[in-house]
């Protein structure tokens, strides 16, 4: 369990708001919001300008190894943030292949997590839309949202968040295709605990892949089908996580991350298993028909 300290925070600015959906992504302002779940996720653009600073006076700090949890009320619950915010953290940096993890995130370079004190007072204070649950600023380090309790905050938002900036910082996700960057963030985010995204591999439920690797989903009209994509990228990400092992798919990042096609990225890293699209769906279907329920 980390060592927590508090104190006032001296706050460094604004905070920035912008992106993301539970089932959809969208990248606007360099940011990310989670929304709340919504049943059938439809097209959405979010369009957020501006943004208002946290600090007020009131805030104090939870510290941890890799984080800075900023919170106005539950020392409690904000200790409980941090330490989940670091076996999160343990957990997303292993499914990269990062046993030793450097000076990622630490000291003056930990990561700003904010909890704010009501749904309410996050979408005043982020300018944030009344169902979003969360948002993450990779280019500030910042995860913002609120937590009264439940695991909605703790194993959902952070893990999902913290993937991303994870990908971000320890990668570079420029040059990744979307369902290798948000397929890895809802693994993170779901994928361990229940396999919800366990989908029919010969049914209605997956898109070729020779379609799905160039899919733009930004831009899909139908929700059923954002759907269908984000699903089978988050399964695609987990099986090649659980049947090849984190370092196996962080070589596969820093292949695409430096240029190469996902053909070639393939052949770079799973060389033995899956040297390839083809031989990739082939062992994809056979791991979703295994993992049925």
């Amino acid at each position: 369990m980390p060592q927590l300290k508090r104190e006032h925070p001296a706050d460094d600015g604004a905070i920035v708001p912008p992106v993301q959906s539970m089932s959809r992504y969208f990248r606007l302002t360099g940011g990310r919001v989670l929304l709340r779940p919504l049943g059938v996720v439809g097209l959405i653009g979010v369009g957020l300008v501006g943004a208002v600073g946290a600090e007020d006076g009131s805030w104090q700090i939870e510290k941890s190894k890799h984080f800075l949890v900023h919170y106005t009320v539950d020392a409690t619950e904000a200790g409980e943030v941090a330490t989940r915010a670091e076996k999160h953290y343990e957990t997303i940096a292993a499914d990269l292949g990062f046993t030793r993890y450097g000076e990622f995130w630490l000291w003056d370079r930990r990561v700003k997590i904010v909890i704010y004190p009501s749904a309410q007072a996050f979408a005043a204070a982020c300018r944030a839309p009344v169902w979003a649950a969360g948002k993450a600023d990779a280019r500030r380090r910042e995860i913002d949202g609120y937590h009264q309790g439940g695991k909605g905050f703790l194993e959902e938002v952070l893990p999902h968040e913290m993937a991303h900036l994870i990908l971000d910082d320890f990668i570079g996700t420029e040059s990744l295709p979307l369902w290798v960057a948000e397929g890895f963030a809802q693994w993170e985010q779901y994928g361990r605990t229940s396999l919800p995204f366990a989908l029919d591999a010969q049914g209605t439920g997956r898109l070729p892949f020779a379609e799905w690797v160039d899919f733009d989903v930004r831009r899909e009209p139908d929700s059923g089908r954002a759907v269908r994509y984000y699903r089978q990228s988050a399964s695609v990400v987990g099986f090649l996580i659980s049947e090849f092992g984190g370092e196996r798919f962080g070589s596969f990042c820093r292949a695409l991350r430096d240029g190469k096609k996902v053909e070639d990225a393939l052949k770079a890293a799973y060389a033995d298993q899956v040297p390839g699209l083809a031989p990739l769906e082939k062992a994809w279907a056979k791991y979703v028909e295994g993992n049925k329920r």
